[in-house]
C-alpha cells in the first residue's frame, strides 16, 4: 500500500467536489481539440487562467461578503458548515499543488512554484480568514471579551485575524464547539504555512559557490 498514492487520490476526490473543477475540466478536454501551443490552445489556456483567477478572487470578496452579512443577520448554522467546507477545499487544492503537482491547470512537478501561484495562495490565505471570521460570527462564543470589542462583528474578526497573522488566539473559546473551531483554525494555518514556506522555497536558485 502506497499512502502517497492515496493521499493524492483522496485529494483529488475532494477536488472533484468543488464546480469549478468540473468548469475547468470541460475547457481542459477542449484544449484537446488543438495542436499544443497553437493560437486556439492558447486561447483556451489564457481563459482557464482567467476563470482560476476569477474563482480564487471572487471567492474573497464572497468571503467578505458573507461575514459582513453574518453581522448584520442571524444566519443559520449550516451556513458555517458551508464556510468550513471551503476552508477543507482551499487547504485541499494547495495541498495538492505543492505535494502532487495536481489540482491545478499545468499539472506535472511537485513543486512547480511561480510568482503567480504565491500572489493566488496569498488570496486564499486571506479569503480563507473572512471565512474563518464568519464561522466564528456565527457559532462561535467567547470568554472575557473586552468591552470595547463587544460589538457584533469586531471580536470574530479579530480572533480571525490574530490567529491568522499570528498564530495566537486573543480570545477564549467559552464552549466546546468555539474550541474545535479555533483548532481547526491552528491547524489550517500550520499547513498552509508550511506550504508557502515550501513555495518560496522552490523559487529559489541556490548555486554552489566556486572555488
Amino acid at each position: 500500500m502506497n499512502i502517497a498514492a492515496v493521499v493524492k487520490e483522496l485529494i483529488r476526490w475532494i477536488y472533484a467536489l468543488s464546480p469549478y473543477f468540473w468548469l475547468d475540466r470541460y475547457f481542459k478536454n477542449r484544449e484537446f481539440a488543438f495542436e499544443p501551443e497553437s493560437d486556439s490552445w492558447q486561447q483556451l489556456r489564457n481563459r482557464r487562467l482567467f476563470l482560476s483567477e476569477f474563482y480564487i478572487v471572487g471567492w474573497l470578496v464572497l468571503a467578505a461578503g458573507l461575514f459582513i452579512l453574518s453581522s448584520l443577520f442571524s444566519l443559520p448554522q449550516w451556513i458555517a458548515l458551508l464556510l468550513g467546507l471551503r476552508i477543507i477545499g482551499i487547504l485541499n487544492k494547495e495541498l495538492g499543488v505543492i505535494l502532487f503537482g495536481i489540482c491545478k491547470i499545468t499539472e506535472g512537478t511537485a513543486v512547480s512554484a511561480t510568482g503567480r501561484v504565491i500572489v493566488l495562495a496569498m488570496v486564499n490565505y486571506l479569503t480563507a480568514m473572512f471565512l474563518f471570521a464568519g464561522v466564528y460570527q456565527i457559532v462561535g462564543a467567547f470568554a472575557e471579551v473586552p468591552d470595547y470589542l463587544l460589538g457584533a462583528w469586531q471580536a470574530p474578526l479579530m480572533q480571525a485575524m490574530h490567529t491568522q497573522f499570528a498564530l495566537s488566539p486573543p480570545f477564549v473559546p467559552a464552549d466546546l464547539l468555539t474550541w474545535g473551531v479555533l483548532t481547526s483554525h491552528g491547524l489550517f494555518c500550520f499547513m498552509f504555512g508550511t506550504i508557502v514556506i515550501s513555495l518560496f522555497v522552490s523559487l529559489l536558485n541556490v548555486k554552489p559557490l566556486k572555488a
